[in-house]
């Protein structure tokens, strides 16, 4: 009897041991195996380290290698399952569980397990220095971050003193980390300098691909992730691609001709380029599609805390900023940058996105000369003799605008920024140069003024890292001691009462739950900034795209809200 009893604990073990992983499982997916993807981005990387990571060149290559929790659907919401096979809150609205799935693995072959999920909140997303947007996403609006507790081995749970409609996006969203590569670098505070470029073939995660060569200048090249947590409906392991080139390249248009050449395999064009591809596609054998205003933007910023007291006074006056939206021919530009592909933006959220407050466009910033310099004459400036503008000191106006080289639509925004200005009586010294070095200096608030952009979301909750105060990019007005290295100082450092009051929008939008109410607050954002100005938004292109015909995917059509690679894993080639 005892040694039956012992065979029994033995085949139990066994058992748990050797259970069926908790595969995802695509039911209608059909594709075909193996093949190349060639795709591309613009510059290096700057790390491979997704919680320092700042700009898009370092993020969009570590979408291919990470996996979260919950997933988007077409309209961009969090509600597909991911690492988690289910999600729900208690009653009261304060907690949210997750479970993960079991038996799934790292793409080192490690078991994924729910120390890595509550390792990878509480030891990395949770602690402000080791990430360089803070943890503000997960504070309630009483500033408190939840208590996480492990429900059961594969449960966890968030609980908040508030409910915390953002949950689902925050939690669900964020990139689960490997605690068994990553515990002992964070442990001791080097976790900033770990997964640099160099460590490409270092990098654990659970998403389709992993990295196995960079080439600086040249490519990342991926392969399939062999343990990678997805089937089709016939049991086949995704990604269906067996390697994925992703091609560095300099600027737009060199990343056209090579899709022209046909070594890549999909395209975001331009709105200027879309119609001669629209044109040769028939021939070409290629599919082109359009979608509606695309959620990121193009913008111009100015920077409230530059070095040069002089500027700053400029920078920081709402009439001077409310100058350049009068001065700025939006729908000419749409007409002949955009090829008529496009809409105006006077705020920080896309007309494709339901939470658009349409009353912002009652601010009529239509293009006038005459109503910019009567916001600048307002301002406090006035204008000599020879038509130069000038501050209430007598200082002509004249800084510095920079963008990122290569970029064709944010060099001609740019260039039509400088001739608005000087029909203003302002100097405005425009020079593009490279990506990294762009975003080195609005991250270091050592910039006049640059024309950039962000990529956008259905959900303006997401933007918290650029609109709350401890942002990681409140690029226009960080706060002093935001670095340890910047010049900004209690001193010279301002806070508008609007600013504190936007602040103040995105902590309380956490415990909206009445979908209504967290509508009503992000239109008063939106309305605070139309009025304001603090950042100077362009236009919004809309959403383009072209690929070749041989390119099957799993939804019918890209949007604005997919993105251009919705569910690669589940791409194939005829």
């Amino acid at each position: 009897m005892k040694k039956l009893l012992v065979l029994l604990v033995v085949l139990i073990a066994v058992g748990i041991l050797f259970a069926a992983p908790e595969y995802h499982v695509e039911e209608t997916w059909n594709g075909k195996p193996g093949g190349t993807f060639y795709y591309w981005g613009l510059g290096d990387p700057k790390t491979f380290n997704y919680d320092w990571a700042q700009e898009t060149s370092s993020t969009d290559p570590l979408g291919f290698i990470l996996a979260t929790l919950i997933e988007a659907d077409e309209g961009g919401m969090p509600s597909l399952p991911g690492l988690a096979k289910d999600w729900w809150f208690s009653d009261d609205g304060l907690t949210f569980f997750v479970q993960i799935r079991e038996g799934i693995q790292w793409s080192d072959g490690a078991p994924f397990t729910l120390d890595d999920v509550y390792w990878t909140f509480v030891n990395v997303s949770f602690v402000p220095e080791n990430t360089a947007n803070g943890n503000g996403s997960y504070l309630d609006s009483n500033d408190q971050l939840p208590v996480v507790e492990i429900v059961d081995d594969t449960t966890i749970s968030f609980t908040w003193t508030v409910p915390q409609v953002t949950a689902l996006r925050q939690i669900g969203f964020r990139p689960i980390m490997p605690k068994h590569v990553l515990e002992e670098v964070v442990a001791n505070g080097t976790y900033p300098e770990f997964w640099t470029i160099a460590d490409f073939d270092k990098l654990v995660g659970m998403g389709p691909f992993v990295i196995t060569d960079y080439i600086e200048g040249v490519r990342i090249v991926f392969e399939r992730n062999p343990y990678y947590w997805k089937v089709d409906g016939n049991g086949v392991r995704l990604p269906y691609f067996d390697k994925l080139n992703y091609e560095l390249l300099a600027d737009q248009n060199t990343s056209l001709l090579r899709f022209e050449a046909g070594q890549i395999d999909l395209y975001g064009p331009t709105a200027e380029q879309f119609p001669r591809l629209a044109e040769m596609a028939a021939d070409k054998g290629w599919i082109t599609g359009v979608g509606g205003p695309a959620l990121g933007s193009q913008f111009v910023t100015f920077n409230f805390n530059n070095p040069d007291p002089v500027k700053r006074e400029w920078f920081r006056n709402d009439g001077f900023r409310r100058a350049f939206v009068y001065a700025m021919d939006r729908d000419a530009i749409i007409e002949s940058l955009y090829n008529g592909l496009g809409s105006p933006l006077y705020g920080p959220v896309s007309p494709s996105s339901g939470f658009y407050y349409p009353e912002i466009e009652k601010f009529d910033y239509k293009y006038s000369i005459t109503r910019a310099r009567l916001q600048l004459r307002r301002g406090g400036f006035d204008w000599l003799p020879d038509g130069t503008c000038v501050d209430a000191n007598g200082n002509p106006i004249e800084f510095e605008l920079t963008t990122n080289a290569g970029n064709v639509v944010r060099e001609a925004i740019s260039n039509i920024i400088v001739d608005g200005a000087a029909k203003l009586g302002i100097k405005v010294n425009f020079r593009p140069i490279d990506f990294n070095t762009v975003v080195s200096r609005l991250t270091d608030a050592t910039y006049d003024a640059v024309v950039i952009g962000l990529t956008g979301s259905v959900d303006p909750g997401t933007g918290w890292n650029v609109y709350r105060l401890d942002g990681g990019l409140h690029f226009w007005n960080y706060p002093p001691d935001y670095n340890p290295d910047d010049h900004i100082t209690e001193d010279m450092y301002i806070l508008p009462d609007w600013e504190k009051r936007v602040d103040e929008i995105y902590r309380l939008q956490t415990s909206a739950v009445d979908p209504q109410d967290r509508y009503d607050l992000f239109a008063e954002f939106q309305m605070l900034f139309a009025e304001y100005q603090p950042i100077v938004f362009t236009m919004a292109q809309n959403f383009l795209y072209v690929y070749k015909n041989n390119i099957k995917m799993p939804v019918e059509k890209l949007t604005p809200a997919t993105g251009l690679l919705f569910q690669l894993e589940g791409w194939w080639k005829e």
